[in-house]
């Protein structure tokens, strides 16, 4: 099977949720109907239960997880998140990670710890969310999880941050902010990589709309095959390949 599918995106935002319909039908006729997405506090855990989206859990799979800067999120959480570890809810724990626009490290590391080892603990790939942090991530998965596995959302880092991540079991996922050109070519060439819109954020300035849509993978996609010189055929076969070897995605 050669499909795409949006690695990272947010269902729960009323942005999206307003008129998942729409969006959803508006990124299969683009040929997207796939989707993993994330969830970041309490009232989107609860989301995942509802019948509108239990109804498509044979085309959105979700992860969730406590962000280290999201205005919503709260460790008090955390124990929604068992639950739905315990539920077989979710395939991934995420997006979780540190964030240097927050002047709370000590925190983020806490609740980043307790939640890669939830992740070890229920053998959980992990969607990573890391703003200015790489260094400091590095040092954290070095010491205390070197056999973490999952992937790196929205990487737009340098080489060196890449040369330094590709020893992990970690993917690069790319979407509408990619790194520069050389990066991109490296992270295509080890091979090891996702797409994702981030939608509704990370909105591509080129199209000029109001937020970011989930049918905008597949301009993602085209974006990073002519940066990498690579058939947009082949990225997509790639992909689907690196998500049905990490994720528990259930389109084989």
């Amino acid at each position: 099977m050669n499909i795409f599918i949006d690695v990272h995106c947010h269902l729960a935002d009323s942005r999206i949720a307003a008129n998942l319909e729409q969006e959803l039908a508006e990124a299969k006729k683009a040929g997207v109907d796939h989707f993993i997405s994330s969830a970041l506090c309490n009232e989107e855990f609860e989301l995942i239960q509802l019948p509108k989206f239990q109804k498509l859990r044979k085309f959105i799979k979700w992860s969730a997880g406590i962000h280290p800067y999201y205005e919503k999120t709260d460790e008090n959480d955390f124990q929604s998140l068992i639950r739905l570890c315990d539920d077989k809810q979710i395939i991934a724990i995420g997006e979780i990670g540190l964030d240097k626009r927050k002047d709370n490290f000590e925190w983020q590391k806490k609740i980043l710890l307790t939640q890669l080892d939830l992740a070890k603990n229920y053998d959980l790939p992990v969607i990573f969310h890391t703003v200015k942090q790489y260094y400091e991530l590095d040092k954290i998965l070095k010491n205390n999880f070197p056999k973490v596995r999952g992937f790196l959302h929205a990487f737009n880092a340098s080489q060196e941050i890449f040369e330094i991540f590709k020893k992990y079991d970690l993917g690069f996922s790319l979407n509408a902010k990619p790194p520069k050109d050389e990066v991109i070519c490296a992270i295509i060439k080890h091979g090891f990589y996702f797409f994702e819109t981030d939608a509704p954020y990370m909105r591509p300035r080129e199209l000029n709309e109001d937020f970011n849509h989930l049918k905008n993978l597949v301009w993602v996609v085209k974006q990073i095959s002519q940066k990498a010189n690579t058939n947009l055929e082949a990225l997509k076969e790639k992909q689907y390949k690196n998500v049905c070897d990490m994720f528990d995605f259930g389109v084989h």
